[in-house]
Formats: structure tokens, C-alpha cells, sequence
């Protein structure tokens, strides 16, 4: 999978916030990381974010897809992805 970019721009850009796979508990239980991830995005592989799924890895909290936002995000069409359903699968399925 290519790389996505963990940079502020693209992280403000990002839908993950808006995908109907993204429940509310799980918005508020990854408000406090998310926060510090737009202060200071980290190329760090070690960091787990509950967004951008994309360009970190498979959410800890979302359970169940429901709907996806992926091909309609502009981090999706400018970084070329050909998959979806990032929050759940390890590179996208």
C-alpha cells in the first residue's frame, strides 16, 4: 500500500470523522489523541490514531462497517488508493 502522509493538511482533509463506520463512542474515545494528532501529526509508526486510517492502522474501536467514506475523501484520490474500508482491515480491503 502506498504511503499516506501524516501531515496536519491531511488529517484536517480527512472524512474519517464523518463515515457512518465511525460510532459515536468511538469519536469520543479517540477525541483526546485526535486532538494531539492535530497539533503535531508525528511520522511515528508506533502512534495508533483513531482516524486516517489510511495512512496509520485499523481502528482499535470500530467493530462493524456500516458504510464508507474512503473513495469520496480527497486523501484517498490524491494519494491514488484503490481500497477501502481502512478502519477495519490492515491496508484497506
Amino acid at each position: 500500500m502506498k504511503k499516506v502522509p501524516r501531515t496536519k493538511e491531511n488529517l484536517m482533509k480527512c472524512l474519517c470523522k464523518n463515515c457512518p463506520s465511525y460510532t459515536f463512542t468511538c469519536k469520543l474515545m479517540a477525541t483526546p489523541g485526535n486532538i494531539i494528532l492535530l497539533i503535531n501529526p508525528m511520522d511515528d509508526d508506533k502512534l495508533h490514531a483513531e482516524t486516517m486510517f489510511c495512512a496509520y492502522n485499523k481502528s482499535q474501536c470500530i467493530t462493524e462497517e456500516k458504510g464508507c467514506k474512503c473513495a469520496s475523501c480527497e486523501v484517498y484520490k490524491e494519494n491514488e488508493l484503490g481500497k477501502t474500508y481502512f478502519c477495519t482491515n490492515e491496508g484497506g480491503k
